[in-house]
């Protein structure tokens, strides 16, 4: 019987950790409230956030502010601090799906991936790059001699966010939808999606996933909301009473025993079962004596 897969898809910034702009502008003494507030004004005169952010960082590494090269990006990322309970709580995770009874059955794996409009290069650096099965984030252009950034090479919007949902969604693996973006269009059936909505548990902390929330929540899959440690669960009650999320807020604590850990295994279970009741319904007993 082939597999069936469970998918928990994460946002990055304030989820699993801090936010990654801010991270790399704090280690290089430049104050990040300031500079946010340049990228707003650009959002103000029609910039696209992840644009006015990124053209932001190249104008300040062309004038030599500021080093975003691949090489200085990768260093931040080995030293990216997590929030509580990781990186050891995506391999506990994955082993809970592999050794728990509930699941044998079903041959039920899990996989995790990562949709974020940070830095992909410093989470790809970071100490949860080895369990997650597909990082999505924003990406420069770099000059081969000097491994400078010239340009943009990826911005991932709020909307953008979706185009890896429905890739994962549709079992397009992650190095096709970055060099063949338009397989994310191909029409699939129903019953031939790799992972449906239905087995997708999405965890995200603001408005930027409202668009990933709202399909995996009609689709029938969890929507998690998250706050920060050092914040407040503003934006979480937000997600919450506009009905985005289907269960949260929870402090981004991914501890063993912690609320967060504790619904995230309720929520594998939940799906497990329902893989199990499918199939079920899809064997016919053959006939005794």
């Amino acid at each position: 019987m082939d597999k069936a897969v469970i998918a928990i898809v994460f946002d990055f910034d304030e989820t699993l950790g801090p936010d990654t702009i801010s991270f790399v502008l704090e280690k290089q003494n430049i104050t990040p409230a300031k500079f946010w507030r340049e990228v707003n004004d650009m959002v103000g005169a029609g910039w696209d956030p992840p644009l006015a952010y990124m053209h932001l960082l190249v104008e300040a590494s062309k004038e030599g502010r500021l080093d975003i090269s691949k090489r200085s990006l990768q260093i931040f990322g080995k030293k990216l601090p997590l929030f509580t309970g990781l990186p050891s709580a995506l391999k506990e995770l994955k082993e809970y799906v592999s050794t728990n009874p509930s699941f044998n059955k079903s041959h039920v794996t899990l996989e995790m991936y990562i949709i974020s409009g940070g830095f992909e290069e410093v989470i790809r650096a970071s100490k949860l790059s080895p369990f997650i099965d597909g990082i999505f984030g924003c990406t420069f252009a770099y000059e081969s001699s000097s491994s400078q950034p010239i340009g943009i090479k990826s911005a991932i919007s709020f909307t953008e966010k979706t185009r890896f949902l429905h890739g994962i969604r549709k079992g397009i693996d992650p190095l096709t939808l970055r060099t063949d973006p338009y397989r994310v269009n191909d029409a699939i059936a129903p019953h031939m999606q790799r992972i449906p909505f239905s087995r997708m548990i999405y965890i995200g902390d603001g408005p930027s996933d409202i668009p990933c929330l709202s399909p995996v929540v009609s689709g029938g899959g969890v929507g998690v909301g998250v706050s920060a440690p050092f914040g407040t669960f503003k934006k979480g009650y937000e997600l919450a009473q506009g009905k985005r999320i289907t269960v949260g807020p929870y402090t981004a604590n991914y501890k063993k025993g912690s609320d967060m850990r504790k619904v995230l295994e309720e929520a594998l279970l939940r799906i497990g079962l329902a893989i199990d009741i499918d199939r079920k319904k899809n064997v016919i007993t053959a006939p005794k004596h």
